[in-house]
């Protein structure tokens, strides 16, 4: 893992905005003649940027650490009265949405100068984009999420919070294994949380592979605070849980409420102060698995589209400009796709992981 650092937020928003920039002149200079030199040149400057993003996260300085004369401070600090919540990943959201809008902004590219057809497919694959993109915002989205973590904050606040003191262990993946969809097939979903102790007691604090990932390798072996918000009995299912190490770090997430109950029901309030704390660094988001994947789908569907873009849809055997840009946009779909598989199986590098497997009952 290494760290983000101003350059490679700067380059990641660069290609970002020449990606969305050559998608847009799609519609904003939809009646430009041949060659399109401005959308070929937005392409060809996302590239670059893309490239040079990649390296400068290669070659970033590597995630640590921390000091051991700032995590072992004396005595002991209080909670501080300000828990940060978790930073938004805008890049990858951003990332996302344009994924999912290539196909429709193809559409309208091989549509050319139109025709009842060419109109009727725009609409229908605008409905189906409007449909992926809310169905990508129901299962990425992190509301409910938030809003627990905020009551924790706002309890924070307040001074407000129970916790007890632990030591940071190990990050944990969990496999949990149950009957596919489909006859023979397996259905495997994970689960990562990163081990908190409390003398011989362990508690989970669950969070995605990233953030536990980052969690360990920074504040592994470290001493601090685990809270949980006064208004626990006002939140269903898992309960929104802080780690606040003595050096100042801040990991939030999840925890099970049986875990927790034995910190819930006793007095375990601890002194506050308004001590600064802050959330752990990000890390560059650069993955080579990943984002090879993610670079030659959109490779492709740019040579893919280079004759329409050159010599214009109307200049091109009407089912030559849509094989192409339908291939391409089938290029922009499954390459992506197969990335983010590789994503979900993927581990932090730099740690010793500790996977566990659990079986459904009717199938162990």
């Amino acid at each position: 893992m290494r760290r983000s650092t101003p350059i490679t937020r700067a380059l990641g928003a660069v290609g970002l905005a020449c990606a969305a920039t050559a998608l847009a002149l799609v519609f904003v200079r939809y009646d430009a003649p041949s060659p399109r030199g401005d959308i070929l040149s937005a392409l060809g400057a996302a590239a670059v940027a893309a490239g040079a993003w990649a390296l400068a996260c290669r070659a970033a300085p590597p995630l640590g650490p921390a000091s051991h004369a700032a995590t072992q401070p004396s005595p002991v600090p209080p909670l501080p009265l300000r828990l940060p919540l978790p930073a938004r990943d805008v890049g990858r959201a951003t990332g996302a949405v344009l994924l999912i809008l290539t196909p429709f902004v193809l559409t309208r590219l091989a549509a050319g100068s139109g025709g009842v057809l060419a109109g009727a497919m725009i609409i229908f694959v605008f409905v189906v984009t409007v449909k992926a993109l809310l169905f990508a915002r129901r299962r990425a989205s992190q509301a409910e999420v938030r809003r627990k973590l905020h009551v924790l904050s706002e309890d924070a606040r307040r001074g407000e919070l129970h916790a007890v003191r632990v030591r940071v262990g190990e990050p944990v993946r969990m496999r949990y294994l149950k009957r596919g969809d489909k006859p023979g097939e397996l259905d495997i979903t994970q689960f990562h949380w990163l081990v908190l102790r409390d003398g011989g007691r362990e508690i989970r604090l669950g969070g995605s592979h990233e953030e536990v990932g980052r969690a360990a390798l920074r504040l592994g072996g470290q001493e601090g605070w685990l809270c949980w918000p006064e208004r626990w009995k006002l939140i269903d299912e898992d309960l929104p849980a802080a780690f606040v190490a003595d050096g100042g770090e801040v990991i939030m997430g999840l925890a099970d409420p049986e875990e927790a109950r034995p910190y819930l029901n006793g007095i375990t309030r601890p002194p506050f102060s308004d001590r600064a704390v802050r959330r752990l660094p990000r890390t560059a988001k650069f993955s080579a698995p990943v984002h090879a994947r993610i670079f030659g789908g959109a490779l492709l569907a740019v040579l893919l589209t280079a004759p329409v873009l050159c010599f214009g849809p109307d200049n091109l055997p009407w089912v030559l400009d849509w094989l192409l840009c339908a291939l391409a946009a089938a290029s922009v779909v499954v390459f992506p796709l197969r990335g983010f598989g590789e994503a979900t199986r993927a581990l932090s590098d730099g740690l010793s992981w500790t996977v566990r497997e659990e079986k459904d009952p009717s199938i162990a």
